[in-house]
């Protein structure tokens, strides 16, 4: 498969984690303020405060994978996207924030121990003033293992 397939792939199949500095963000007040929140605990790298931005029935949707739902469930998601993201070495580089009514939209790369990812989109949905949508898209590359 090529790598202009993959991106777009990635591209049309949605999902969310990320931290993007609140400094780099810019948009619309509905969806910008949970968001900013989110981010905010993600560069702490504080999963009890992201989990305080979403709504009860949250749903988080990856590739590949069933959505997720229910507090307990996205506790254990986003703590294993912190834990990755917090190893030594990892880097979480944002690109593109966009926010429109109930909507926002960023670009990420970021690089961990066990992976690269050279593209990463997270779109929320935003109702309430809670989260109730996330999904993440991105490239993968996995690293060698390390003897």
């Amino acid at each position: 498969m090529t790598r202009l397939m993959q991106m777009l792939i990635a591209a049309t199949v949605l999902v969310a984690t990320a931290g993007v500095p609140a400094v780099a963000m810019a948009g619309d007040a509905a969806s910008e303020a949970p968001v900013r929140q989110y981010l905010k605990a993600w560069d702490a790298r504080d999963v009890e405060a992201m989990l305080k931005t979403f709504t009860d029935d949250a749903v988080v949707i990856l590739p590949a994978q069933a959505p997720i739902s229910g507090m307990q469930n996205l506790r254990g998601l986003l703590t294993a996207f912190v834990k990755s993201f917090s190893a030594p070495g990892a880097t979480f580089t944002p690109g593109q924030f966009t926010a429109n009514g109930s909507v926002a939209y960023f670009l990420w790369q970021g690089d961990t121990p066990s992976g690269r990812y050279p593209f990463g989109a997270d779109t929320f949905v935003v109702r309430d003033g809670h989260i109730a949508y996330l999904t993440l898209a991105f490239i993968a590359e996995p690293k060698p293992a390390k003897n």
